[in-house]
């Protein structure tokens, strides 16, 4: 009994940890390192450093390729999708996907990367009757899906053979959509995930073109 007790408090201060954490990274401006993490929760960096790692596995922290540090990771989104969609707040992309789906009829979402998979952080649904809905906070894997296909163009070939199981048998196929994508600027899905299904996504990028 002792021991199970001990277990569970030893998993509401992991969690607390944690929740401490995506605070401090909330609040920041910019991106944060363990050891300022670390002084700002009064936690150990060891301990930082391996809730940061459990974290990242579950997309809600990112770290910065370049400096190492961390920020909010767009798996936040996923957990707050039900939420958002609830509330009347100005949206990420809103104006922009808006004026896709006037100009089209047609439903329009905008996509987040994490990595491994896309996340709709934004919607607006088609005018007619018959369309199709995807929820904010909806997770887009499948690697035919426009919006992926977008993704996958832009990595190497390693994460390709990770993120697409069909890629190492096909991969001269798929090699040369992606490089129509990069070289067109857009990905359609014309069917290939499902037969009712027919989409294009194109990239939308920074100022520094990533």
């Amino acid at each position: 009994m002792e021991e199970a007790s001990a277990n569970k408090r030893g998993s509401i201060s992991a969690l607390a940890n944690g929740l401490n954490i995506l605070e401090v990274l909330s609040a920041a401006r910019g991106l944060r390192g363990v050891t300022e993490i670390a002084a700002q929760t009064q936690l150990h960096k060891s301990t930082v450093s391996r809730v940061l790692s459990t974290l990242e596995e579950y997309q809600l922290v990112e770290q910065d390729g370049a400096s190492r540090k961390f920020r909010l990771g767009v798996g936040l989104v996923a957990l707050a999708g039900p939420l958002l969609a609830r509330m009347d707040l100005p949206r990420a992309g809103g104006d922009l996907i808006q004026a896709v789906s006037e100009a089209t009829n047609e439903s329009c979402a905008l996509v987040a990367w994490t990595g491994r998979e896309g996340i709709v952080v934004d919607h607006v649904d088609s005018p007619r009757l018959v369309k199709h809905i995807t929820p904010i906070g909806t997770r887009i894997a499948r690697p035919r899906s426009a919006s992926v296909q977008v993704f996958l163009a832009e990595v190497d070939q390693a994460q390709r053979t990770q993120l697409n199981p069909d890629y190492e048998q096909f991969a001269d196929e798929f090699d040369a959509t992606y490089a129509e994508i990069i070289k067109r600027g857009y990905a359609i899905n014309d069917g290939d995930t499902d037969p009712e299904e027919w989409s294009v996504a194109s990239p939308i990028r920074d100022f520094r073109g990533d």
